[in-house]
């Protein structure tokens, strides 16, 4: 799938460290890139980047609709985009190298926190007419639409299946190839469930279909055990009341975490910190413009920075001190999270080393190479990433499992 680009114009006097000044001394227009994936990211960011036009001069945004969550990470990882959305769950993934993020070009780079994408609600959406209410109504035989296989895709559905208690061999996997194709899948009555957010046009457009849409209810209350078998899988979701999107879905229980906005900690602190200014000075113009940018606040980004296992970009930082807002609590804690980011990417960039000087090709879909660094991960005892439970108690350390003693994993 092709990446979309939408340019905005915008006009302001402070982006002067953004600005490229031509030879005869007059300044040239900047391009700066903010990632968004899927449809509904792409409205988000264009609801808050449009408005920045009042205040911006001599730049044009570009917001890039990223096909997917890897597309996006890769990029920032190259310093491709100076913004881009970040969820918390396939951060996760990347940062851990899991999967497809086990690339040569893939796996851990210096992510930084630079805002509050939203308090974004999804889950798992059904017909109105469905017999499957909860998760212990799916049975054998249920029709899941996905938009790929990959695992980063799949592992909600596996969480939900764990929930479930039902083996994903016995689910009957509808590819759709495309995200907003899967509620129309399940509208049309080619599939029983996707996952979408409620937010979303192609939810929005189910909803008007005969019979509507409902969401499958998660409140861990109704069943702790399946609860807890759903986050032994997806560890980093939280569950709660959907409070956007169509009626029918309003009140239901799905997934509801924070979504950020993140860069790459080698963007420009100057550039990030008129930006983060921006964001704080101006909510006010952009909170309205889309449902969930009321969670776009410098109240919401505290209280991300209280769990999260992000750096802080510097840029935020600067903003954050001038504000008289860091302490040493902030501080103490951005120095573990990038004390083990920058583990995660020294390690992986020393067991691709170590792999291919045994012939191993590093490739996600290569089980060698993916059992050679889970190996090397539970070898070296690299902890998993984990929300921090507060400010100033830091998770606990959870070491990989199925570390093989060398000389005993075959084809290694």
């Amino acid at each position: 799938m092709k990446r979309k680009q939408f340019a905005i114009v915008l006009s302001s006097t402070f982006l002067a460290a953004a600005v490229i000044l031509s030879s005869c001394g007059k300044p040239t227009t900047t391009t700066l890139h903010f990632a968004a994936t899927g449809s509904s990211g792409e409205m988000k960011v264009l609801s808050w980047a449009t408005i920045m036009q009042a205040d911006l001069a001599d730049t044009i945004i570009r917001v890039v609709n990223e096909p997917a969550w890897t597309n996006a990470y890769k990029d920032m990882a190259q310093s491709q985009m100076a913004l881009c959305q970040i969820d918390k769950s396939t951060m996760r993934d990347c940062i851990e190298a899991i999967n497809e993020y086990a690339s040569s070009d893939g796996g851990p780079w210096l992510a930084g926190l630079v805002w509050i994408d939203s308090l974004a609600a999804t889950g798992f959406m059904v017909r109105g007419n469905s017999d499957i209410y909860k998760p212990e109504d799916i049975k054998p035989g249920t029709r899941i639409a996905i938009w790929n296989d990959k695992s980063a895709t799949l592992s909600p559905f596996r969480s939900l299946l764990a929930w479930a208690g039902v083996d994903e061999k016995d689910i009957v996997w509808v590819n759709t190839g495309d995200y907003d194709a899967c509620p129309r899948a399940v509208a049309d009555g080619r599939a029983d469930i996707c996952m979408a957010a409620p937010v979303s046009p192609a939810v929005l457009e189910a909803s008007n279909a005969p019979g509507g849409v409902r969401y499958i209810s998660l409140n861990p209350a109704d069943n702790p055990t399946g609860a807890a078998a759903f986050l032994e899988i997806s560890p980093l979701y939280n569950f709660g009341p959907i409070t956007v999107g169509p009626k029918s879905v309003i009140g239901t229980w799905g997934i509801i975490s924070y979504k950020y906005l993140g860069s790459n900690l080698a963007t420009d602190a100057d550039l990030i910190y008129q930006l983060v200014k921006w964001l704080d000075e101006n909510y006010d113009k952009y909170c309205n413009a889309y449902e969930s940018n009321a969670q776009m606040t410098l109240n919401d980004l505290l209280e991300v920075m209280e769990t999260t296992y992000l750096p802080l970009h510097p840029g935020l930082i600067k903003y954050l001190k001038e504000k008289g807002i860091w302490k040493a609590d902030y501080e103490r804690r951005n120095e573990v999270n990038t004390i083990l980011l920058q583990r995660y990417i020294d390690s992986y960039q020393d067991a691709m080393r170590e792999a291919a000087a045994q012939g191993v090709d590093i490739k996600p879909n290569n089980d060698r190479w993916i059992e050679f660094w889970e190996n090397y991960k539970a070898a070296h005892q690299i902890p998993i990433i984990q929300m921090h439970v507060n400010l100033t108690q830091d998770a606990t350390p959870i070491m990989p499992p199925g570390y093989v003693p060398p000389g005993t994993t075959a084809g290694l």
